[in-house]
């Protein structure tokens, strides 16, 4: 699938869920000449350890995923900054989210998939699915003009889904998100033997495909894709 010169808009819950969903992908994109963007819709302030001193946390995380960005190639990050596990799917982040993606013009968004367990991310899905749609309708001029997003996909994060759609080569990008996840420095004791994790997941993805290495997304919605 060739994404060179098109735009590529993720919205995930968390700083470092973006890397691992899709850091592979995301190099791979950026490499062919794709525009990518990351926001995140939390502030990521209760990703501390217990028992540490949680004060500069949101400050870090954030220079994180700029370091990890810088290595994966997106163009921009940015935060929604609604507090972390505590996600409302109101109406007012609802529009927040239509009017990202109307300012945004993506070819293609990835978010979480339905299978998540955790609360941001389940609440992300929500709000980006049904966002995606409104984005497309003529209304809400006060959001900005209207943009129809051709693709929505989910990604895998640590619930892995049962079958994917669709499967990314990214043998030779696999490096790259090794290297962002390490930037992640405030959850390597959070997110315990991250790297088996995604070692596994990664070859599995990759096995069914034929190539070393891939990463899954299923396909959200019943729109059909303009071939």
């Amino acid at each position: 699938m060739d994404f060179s010169n098109k735009k590529v808009l993720i919205i995930l819950a968390h700083q470092d869920d973006e890397t691992i969903g899709c850091g592979g992908s995301i190099k791979k994109w950026s490499s062919s000449g794709a525009t990518v963007e990351v926001c995140f819709m939390t502030d990521g302030a209760t990703g501390i350890k217990q028992g540490s001193d949680g004060s500069s946390i949101v400050d870090d995380r954030m220079e994180e995923a700029q370091q990890a960005a810088t290595i994966l190639g997106v163009s921009k990050i940015r935060s929604l900054s609604m507090p972390c596990q505590n996600i409302d799917n109101s109406s007012q982040n609802f529009h927040k989210v239509i009017k990202l993606i109307r300012q945004v013009r993506p070819d293609l968004i990835i978010t979480h998939g339905d299978v998540c367990k955790h609360r941001d991310h389940k609440n992300t899905f929500k709000i980006v699915r049904e966002a995606t749609w409104k984005a497309s309708e003529n209304l809400l001029e006060e959001l900005g003009p209207v943009h129809t997003t051709p693709q929505l996909w989910a990604c895998e994060i640590l619930d892995p889904f049962g079958q994917v759609d669709f499967a990314i080569d990214i043998t030779s990008t696999y490096k790259y998100k090794i290297l962002a996840m390490d930037r992640y420095r405030t959850q390597s004791d959070i997110l315990n033997k991250i790297e088996s994790y995604l070692d596994g997941i990664s070859r599995v993805r990759g096995y069914s495909i034929d190539c070393d290495r891939a990463e899954g997304f299923k396909k959200i919605g019943n729109r059909p894709i303009k071939l």
